[in-house]
């Protein structure tokens, strides 16, 4: 089974589905599929649920049925994005700039290591 983050292929589907509503373009389910994110079909299946019960992705139907396997969901021509995926979107955006700012910070204080680590120690 592939494994990926919750956040990573959430944003990754958030974004397709702004870029859709950006752009004025129908979502194209050969765009948005277990596949090309990278995840099982009952990942899939899970994450999209998610973000329908989270209301950050509105239009999606599912048909469940036993065995699991077989459940089904309509085509994507009918999903939207909401605003509050929207501002998923910009608060991932907001997060990620500002670990990178650190990250590069970090990278370029002329700190020593053994100083640093010693300031958490107990003495």
């Amino acid at each position: 089974m592939i494994m990926s983050s919750y956040a990573k292929v959430a944003t990754k589907i958030l974004k397709y589905s702004n870029d859709c509503y950006e752009n004025d373009l129908e979502p194209n389910i050969e765009s948005l599929n277990a596949n090309r994110l990278g995840i099982s079909d009952r990942q899939y299946y899970q994450m999209l649920k998610m973000l329908t019960d989270d209301g950050y992705i509105k239009g999606i139907e599912f048909l469940d049925v036993i065995p699991p396997e077989m459940s089904q969901i309509n085509h994507p021509r009918s999903w939207y994005i909401t605003s509050d995926g929207i501002q998923y979107l910009e608060e991932n955006s907001l997060i990620r700039k500002a670990y990178n700012t650190l990250k590069e910070a970090k990278d370029w204080l002329p700190l020593d290591e053994a100083l640093v680590m010693g300031a958490f120690c107990i003495q």
